[in-house]
């Protein structure tokens, strides 16, 4: 029984193995048939009822365009496509303050001055940035000195896409927020600083 018995255990292990590959196999292919990428449908698991005319009916309304909208007309050889101007808001201190004010203060500080509330947890050794870099994360940069050392479009450009532990806020501001941020931070006048 000993080199027979062997060899049924071992007929038996190696049946159990394949069977218990095939139904991984089987179970990966189901799961990653379910999985879908953004803006793709490999495999459709649970089909989407707004694809079909029965349910379209029960849809929301469409939004319609805006009563101002521009219509762009295909441009042939010799003509040139025009795009309108952009709209722009007026600049207004107050409302570009309190933008200042609820994003950029917390480590800018109020005046701007690099001296925000949040100033001594980021520079400390222990914090998470400091051990990323091996070494204290410098101080927020002062935006009074640096208006004078930089153009609007550079500052605009560095809010848009963040820096190291700055935010990126092209994905939290609007443009116009964005650019009333810049012009308060150049406003001498009634800006930041005053």
């Amino acid at each position: 029984m000993g080199f027979r018995g062997t060899r049924h255990r071992d007929a038996l292990t190696a049946r159990v193995l394949f069977l218990l590959f095939a139904m991984t196999a089987f179970f990966g292919l189901v799961a990653s048939a379910c999985i879908t990428k953004r803006g793709t449908y490999p495999i459709e698991v649970f089909p989407e009822q707004h694809y079909s005319q029965a349910y379209r009916y029960q849809e929301q309304p469409r939004i319609p365009p805006a009563p101002d909208a521009v219509v762009f007309e295909p441009a042939g050889a010799d003509k040139v496509l025009e795009v309108p101007e952009r709209r722009q808001h007026p600049y207004d201190p107050k409302v570009a303050a309190e933008l200042y004010r609820v994003n950029c203060s917390v480590c800018h500080g109020p005046l701007g001055l690099g001296d925000g509330p949040i100033v001594p947890h980021l520079t400390s050794p222990d914090s998470f940035y400091a051990n990323l870099a091996r070494q204290p994360y410098a101080r927020p940069p002062n935006l009074q000195e640096t208006r004078a050392s930089r153009d609007e479009k550079t500052v605009f450009s560095i809010i848009t896409s963040g820096v190291v532990v700055m935010p990126r806020f092209g994905l939290l501001l609007t443009e116009e927020e964005r650019w009333d941020l810049v012009r308060y931070i150049f406003d001498t006048q009634t800006g930041l600083g005053k």
